[in-house]
């Protein structure tokens, strides 16, 4: 049985922050994952989620200047230290939470630079990233993210975050497998789930084209929960869609 995870950063957000967990456990959600948590402190969410009784699927961790087009800095040399204190913090805030995914991007790719070395010196930064969050019972899931809407990213595809993993090699680093990335990279996410089995530490849905709920698009959210099944991953789903309206109605259509 497919384990959902509410994603409080699109779901709920007609509520401030720091009353969305409570409000996914109303709705019978036992799982919640966040960007980098909404609140001064950020432990303040880590308290919020375990007072409703939930526990962390995962939490980002600091990506850079995101409106600025940064998507994570891994593949910088010289922000490798900043890249490995970003994923400490965020496992502290996930393991307070109950969980131990944090999710690291990895950044996006620079122009004139040979794509090679900056796939090594990012998964330098993760590795270096991995045994410290280890050291205080986290974990590392690397996001592939789409070319359209993100501009040159380093993982463009599931077998790019998959084949970026296995070059980290690290026990503590798997595959955010997220399916509308998969999906604007021009992929069936069923067919693409095969690209990155045995490798899967986390998943993410939304619904393609337009990042909506389930049924607003094409994808087979039931196919895909099969088709995870089948390859042996029993983790949870996070829900990171945008609902359109009140979040109770948008998640109306999701597979009991």
């Amino acid at each position: 049985m497919t384990a959902w995870s509410a994603h409080l950063s699109t779901l709920f957000t007609e509520l401030p922050p720091l009353e969305r967990p409570a409000a996914a456990a109303a709705r019978g959600f036992t799982l919640c994952e966040t960007w980098w948590p909404p609140a001064p402190d950020p432990m303040d969410w880590a308290r919020a989620v375990r007072r409703a009784g939930m526990r962390a699927a995962a939490v980002n961790a600091d990506g850079g200047d995101l409106p600025a087009g940064e998507r994570g800095y891994c593949n910088d040399p010289d922000r490798t230290g900043e890249a490995v204190a970003a994923a400490v913090a965020a496992a502290g805030v996930a393991v307070a939470a109950g969980g131990s995914a944090v999710n690291l991007l990895v950044g996006r790719v620079r122009p004139g630079e040979p794509l090679g070395a900056r796939l090594d010196v990012a998964a330098q930064a993760v590795r270096a990233a991995a045994d410290a969050v280890a050291a205080v019972g986290g974990r590392l899931v690397v996001e592939h993210l789409n070319a359209v809407d993100v501009d040159g990213p380093l993982l463009p595809t599931p077998a790019a975050a998959a084949a970026f993993v296995d070059r980290v090699a690290h026990p503590a680093v798997t595959v955010l497998f997220d399916a509308y990335h998969a999906a604007m990279a021009g992929l069936d996410p069923v067919f693409a789930l095969d690209d990155v089995a045995g490798r899967i530490g986390h998943v993410q849905f939304a619904d393609h084209p337009g990042r909506g709920a389930p049924g607003t698009g094409r994808l087979d959210l039931e196919a895909i929960t099969r088709r995870l099944g089948e390859l042996g991953y029993d983790g949870p789903v996070g829900l990171e869609f945008l609902p359109g309206g009140p979040t109770p109605a948008a998640l109306a259509a999701l597979p009991r």
